[in-house]
């Protein structure tokens, strides 16, 4: 009984060093150009890099192979502006994501080892596919993880 409870506690903690986590739910029956996810994060210590990963959750019937989003990232001193791809099935079709058909998760690296200053943080991510309108998209994430220090 003590391990159940033991094994339970440890799935639910996350990474110490996970700094913020965050997913919004997005219109699953469109999700328009016009519509960026939003996350704001504090960086509280400045003597160490950076991880910026975002997390997707798409449907089974998602039309594509890919997706192709844009982000920006807007705090003291930067400004970051980039397309970013995140292959979501192999060239059988096969998912490459986490989960059933019916909900995939996937996660991409964005930014790595970044040095970010003391302060807030706004990143908006935005779908940036030949679509306006793109379906079959449940969630969205961003995860920003502290590396190693600086000296």
């Amino acid at each position: 009984m003590v391990l159940l409870i033991t094994l339970f506690l440890g799935g639910c903690m996350t990474d110490s060093n996970t700094v913020f986590d965050e997913f919004h739910e997005v219109n699953i029956k469109k999700w328009s150009w016009h519509e960026p996810q939003t996350f704001v994060f504090e960086v509280k210590e400045d003597n160490y890099v950076y991880d910026m990963v975002c997390g997707l959750r798409i449907s089974g019937s998602y039309a594509y192979s890919n997706i192709w989003l844009l982000y920006t990232v807007e705090g003291p001193d930067t400004k970051i502006k980039q397309q970013f791809q995140i292959s979501l099935s192999d060239k059988t079709g096969k998912w490459l994501g986490k989960g059933m058909s019916n909900l995939l998760s996937y996660e991409q690296p964005i930014l790595g080892n970044i040095k970010l200053k003391k302060g807030k943080y706004t990143v908006k991510i935005s779908q940036n596919m030949r679509e306006e309108e793109l379906a079959a998209v449940s969630d969205l994430g961003l995860k920003i993880i502290k590396g190693s220090k600086i000296y």
